[in-house]
């Protein structure tokens, strides 16, 4: 028992931080029937909260540094990198970190839907409810991406453990549904706040087109590993419609560098993790900034300046090395304490300077993002999506060079594949040049491209078999102790 009520502390406290249109709003901070949500005010508040539950390293860098060294790129996390883990082995940092978000969600969804016509109006809660039920998508499917089998059929019995109500000790046991009805829950919410959200006006927060992008890419990783039409053609939709209905101020940047000097405030960025100025910026964004562990905080990570410069990867470093960007998205980063003036070479689009240059330079350089969702992205799924359901190669590789001809700096010349196998090659290694250590794509990419008839992920890791059940992680000692009702994953007991 005392474990439940443990587990249920950790869900159920959070702090609500002001953002967006609720910086006077007096901050939410725990889940309970004194701060039931009561008007506008407290909805807004509630929903800033579930924001800012994404302000911590297992929404950013522990994961999507997880993800790299899975796709065999590079070896950050060993025990990643090997599929070595175990339901005792993994910690529950990121599990727990992802269903106290859900909980937010749940929290908020929950309080709006219960205000009276007299204090909202049906529109305005439309408005808020569809915000709310974006995120969740979100959340779930970042569980289902982590911790189920998503690229299963429908009648696969590992899918989410789903909540949509807050946790209590009348709810916490709980059996996991099938993939098909994880897909159909992650759907109704996207629906949902494809038809009420509104357009992108700041990628800080969720909108209409970040939803039809996130439906699209769950149809594309599990259509595309299994081969199936009728997903594919649906995302390739949802692409299309997005590319055609966007703002302006949503588009490229026409140098590279720009997109991660101006961090969150790109143009680019569709849905991009924000830490407020509130003066803890390093504290919410990990351990001294996004990244820093996983890409510079041990001297067995990515080589001094001086050593081979490979920013830590152990597969692909020729083509990337050779590609234009290279030189932009790598590079030097300090060491994050006072006393370790080493100079690491890494991929500084994300690890940036560091917390010895950064928080307590002069100036400080406090903007360390993680992109959900940048716009290249689009570029990049509709090329895809176009050789996966018919294209030529020419056709498909189109979008590819049409994103590549809008970045002025650096100049990246046209792409030109001479059979299939030479496009889906290209695309392939665009996904990973333009996306590496962004938000796992390139892991996802790794499982349904193949190369010499094998998925790349073997080809990136020496020929070592894909254990396809140990594609998800374990679901964490401490869910299934606590909570009976919970399967384990197969093969990570």
């Amino acid at each position: 028992m005392k474990k439940i009520i443990y587990t249920l502390l950790l869900l159920g406290s959070f702090s609500i931080l002001s953002c967006k249109d609720y910086l006077d709003i007096q901050p939410i901070h725990n889940l309970t029937d004194a701060n039931a949500i009561k008007d506008p005010a407290t909805a807004k508040a509630a929903l800033g909260g579930v924001y800012a539950s994404f302000q911590n390293d297992d929404w950013s860098g522990a994961l999507y540094a997880a993800q790299a060294s899975k796709s065999g790129l590079v070896r950050f996390i060993a025990a990643e990198y090997d599929m070595s883990y175990n339901q005792t082995s993994i910690g529950a940092v990121s599990w727990t970190a992802f269903y106290k978000s859900l909980n937010a969600a749940n929290f908020a969804i929950s309080g709006i839907s219960k205000l009276p016509e007299s204090v909202m109006s049906s529109t305005d809660k439309n408005l808020l409810t569809a915000e709310g039920r974006c995120l969740r998508a979100w959340v779930n499917a970042n569980i289902l991406w982590n911790y189920t089998h998503w690229w299963a059929d429908d009648a696969d019995p590992y899918g989410l453990l789903y909540r949509d109500e807050v946790v209590s000790l009348d709810n916490i046991r709980k059996a996991r549904i099938s993939v098909g009805e994880s897909y159909k829950k992650i759907y109704e919410d996207l629906d949902f706040a494809i038809t009420n959200l509104p357009d992108i006006t700041t990628p800080r927060y969720v909108s209409k087109q970040f939803a039809k992008a996130l439906k699209a890419k769950l149809l594309l990783y599990r259509g595309g590993y299994r081969n199936t039409s009728a997903d594919l053609q649906a995302a390739l939709g949802l692409v299309n419609d997005v590319l055609t209905n966007r703002p302006s101020t949503f588009a490229m940047e026409a140098n590279l560098a720009d997109v991660y000097a101006n961090s969150w405030d790109s143009k680019e960025n569709l849905f991009v993790r924000y830490l407020e100025n509130d003066g803890t910026r390093s504290t919410k964004g990990g351990y001294y900034y996004t990244y820093y562990l996983s890409q510079i905080g041990g001297t067995t990570l990515p080589l001094p300046i001086g050593g081979v410069a490979t920013a830590g990867l152990v597969a692909g470093y020729d083509w990337f090395s050779a590609d234009p960007r290279w030189p932009v998205v790598t590079g030097p980063v300090r060491a994050g304490e006072t006393w370790d003036n080493t100079m690491r070479y890494t991929f500084k689009k994300v690890a940036r300077l560091g917390r010895y240059a950064g928080q307590i330079a002069s100036p400080p350089d406090e903007k360390y993002a993680a992109y959900y969702f940048r716009f290249p992205e689009l570029y990049l799924m509709k090329a895809e999506l176009l050789a996966r359901t018919g294209a030529t190669p020419a056709q498909a590789i189109a979008p590819i060079n049409e994103m590549r001809a809008k970045r002025v700096t650096p100049v990246l010349p046209a792409l030109n594949p001479a059979n299939t196998d030479q496009l889906m090659d290209m695309i392939f290694k665009e996904i990973v040049t333009e996306t590496f250590l962004e938000n796992g794509s390139e892991f996802f990419a790794a499982l349904r491209f193949k190369t010499n008839g094998q998925p790349w992920i073997v080809a990136l890791k020496n020929g070592k078999a894909l254990e396809e059940n140990k594609i998800c992680r374990p679901i964490p000692d401490a869910e299934i102790v606590n909570n009976p009702l919970m399967e384990q994953n197969p093969d990570l007991k």
